[in-house]
């Protein structure tokens, strides 16, 4: 099934039309991949997005050929040829030697206000990601956890370690809260998700404790609310991880989504 939507897309800065996807786009491993998303059709804190896909190439001992200017005047060009400003776009580069890098738009489902308003169910699921640092794609997990999540209705699953430590979702980082104090996994563990960074920074800011400690399975019905975050979702409330239920009207919870909201606000309108 092809991923990319609409009616255009890029590779190596030239235009094509989506019926031509399948004869252009190689799948080749390693690759690398961020998703970012078009607000307003601009794209959302494209300087992490960029430095995130640096970091990933580094990695695997890579080193990224475009320039961030370059990469936003792509992400404008594809965006007006196809019409839209409201919508997450794929950024895919392998073959890093004589390197292929693709643009296209992908179908893209953000939550809706009673997602926000009761939250989300979410299942644990068994898995760990080699090199979890690195936005790299694994095929089969996803598929596997995509059918996983069609079985079950759940909205997401959360990633256990082999030390029975939960660290993250699949598509999505995640933080618990007990007693106004926010935890989540070490990042040496977990994707260094975008919108994770800017929750952490948001919490210092404003005096909001969070603790980076490993989260084990068997401790999980000890924390009163637990949330996901990441570039669709945003910050969405949890209210079940399989059996186990949470407050989604935490005053924290509501606290930072709307702190996020806000910075999400103040950077659009610094981008022209």
């Amino acid at each position: 099934m092809v991923e990319a939507i609409l009616k255009f897309f890029m590779h190596n800065g030239n235009i094509y039309e989506i019926n031509d996807f399948e004869k252009i786009y190689h799948e080749l491993n390693p690759a690398i991949y961020e998703v970012i998303r078009l607000i307003d059709g601009k794209p959302l804190f494209l300087e992490e997005h960029f430095e995130r896909l640096k970091n990933s190439a580094k990695l695997l001992n890579k080193e990224l050929n475009i320039s961030m200017e370059t990469l936003r005047q792509q992400i404008l060009k594809l965006a007006n040829l196809n019409q839209v400003k409201d919508i997450n776009i794929k950024i895919v580069i392998n073959e890093f030697d004589n390197p292929n890098i693709y643009l296209y738009f992908i179908k893209s489902e953000y939550p809706n206000i009673d997602m926000y308003k009761n939250g989300v169910k979410t299942i644990i699921y068994r898995a760990v990601r080699e090199n979890p640092n690195a936005k790299v794609i694994y095929k089969n997990l996803r598929e596997d956890i995509n059918r996983k999540l069609k079985e079950t209705g759940c909205y997401e699953a959360l990633l256990v370690n082999e030390k029975d430590e939960v660290t993250e979702g699949s598509r999505s980082n995640l933080f618990f809260i007990k007693k106004n104090k926010v935890y989540t996994a070490p990042a040496k563990d977990v994707l260094l998700g975008i919108t994770r960074q800017k929750i952490i920074k948001i919490c210092r800011l404003n005096d909001i404790e969070i603790i980076e400690k490993p989260i084990k399975i068997e401790n999980l019905q000890n924390f009163d609310a637990a949330f996901i975050t990441g570039t669709s979702p945003k910050v969405l409330p949890i209210s079940k991880i399989d059996d186990i239920i949470y407050d989604v009207n935490n005053v924290l919870i509501r606290k930072i989504m709307e702190l996020y909201n806000e910075e999400i606000k103040n950077y659009l309108g610094t981008v022209h």
